[in-house]
């Protein structure tokens, strides 16, 4: 192991809840500041008060960045001039702040929670090991957050395109759009992309490991084909599939990527001939 020091369970979980803690605390203060207002409302305190108490006249810097550069692009790109969004239930607006500050607190938080996971983790793992997870950390975090920026600025914007232009088109229907829906959607379909981006660096990881024999692999393709499809139509929520096929197609992509960055990897690997001949 990479550290010799024996700790017995009750001091593995006393620094488990230690640094749970720590995550928590800054995912506490990360996500008041994204309920922060929208600066134009800091230009009179009193307004702000009165708006957030009284009349409800607030909205959030986050729901506004969503909403900008997110939903209203998305709406725009269906071509539909008449699209309406209502809040659909009376709470929906404030689960509305408080899901989009929620996502936005995951993402900027995201490094440090890393850290601490990998401190935790770190001296149970040989050095090899170490040397390996560090090599593809920093890659795997940047995946995350591209696979976010595709699906929140290309799967979304197909997925209301079609939706919006399907309701458009039928007779006596106006397309009127609960807001609380449309930024579920969003928000899942991001996430998970996110994760979907992460199949290179799994592969990469295994094959530095010796845990993984790539060319075996190749032979269950049509499998993990199968599995990703239904897995994605599980976690997305879009009856259209467009989502579906729209996160399997860079997942397909880096999946064979990543396949033929391992079969480069394993060469080093001292069970290399022995897994060539089969």
């Amino acid at each position: 192991m990479s550290s010799d020091k024996e700790m017995s369970i009750w001091e593995h979980l006393q620094e488990l809840g230690q640094r749970l803690r720590r995550v928590f605390i800054v995912a506490v203060i990360v996500f008041l500041f994204t309920l922060m207002p929208t600066p134009k409302y800091l230009n009179n305190p009193l307004q702000f008060f009165e708006g957030f108490f009284v009349s409800g006249n607030y909205t959030t810097l986050t729901y506004d960045i969503f909403y900008s550069y997110i939903v209203s692009p998305a709406i725009k790109y269906s071509g539909v001039q008449n699209v309406m969004l209502i809040a659909g239930h009376v709470f929906n607006p404030f689960n509305v702040l408080i899901y989009i500050a929620a996502y936005f607190t995951l993402l900027i938080i995201l490094p440090y929670l890393i850290y601490e996971i990998w401190a935790y983790v770190k001296p149970a793992l040989y050095p090899r090991e170490i040397r390996v997870v560090r090599r593809y950390l920093g890659v795997g975090v940047l995946l995350f957050y591209v696979g976010n920026i595709y699906g929140l600025m290309l799967i979304s914007r197909f997925f209301l395109h079609f939706l919006i232009g399907i309701s458009s088109i039928l007779p006596g229907v106006t397309p009127v759009f609960d807001i609380s829906s449309i930024v579920s959607s969003i928000v899942q379909i991001a996430l998970w992309s996110g994760v979907f981006f992460e199949a290179p660096i799994v592969l990469a990881i295994l094959s530095e490991l010796c845990m993984l024999d790539p060319w075996g692999l190749e032979g269950y393709r049509p499998v993990i084909y199968a599995v990703t499809l239904i897995v994605i139509a599980i976690f997305t929520p879009d009856a259209t599939m467009i989502s579906v096929f729209l996160t399997f197609i860079p997942f397909a992509i880096l999946f064979e990527i990543g396949l033929v960055w391992s079969k480069r990897i394993v060469r080093k690997c001292p069970e290399y001939n022995y897994i060539k001949k089969r």
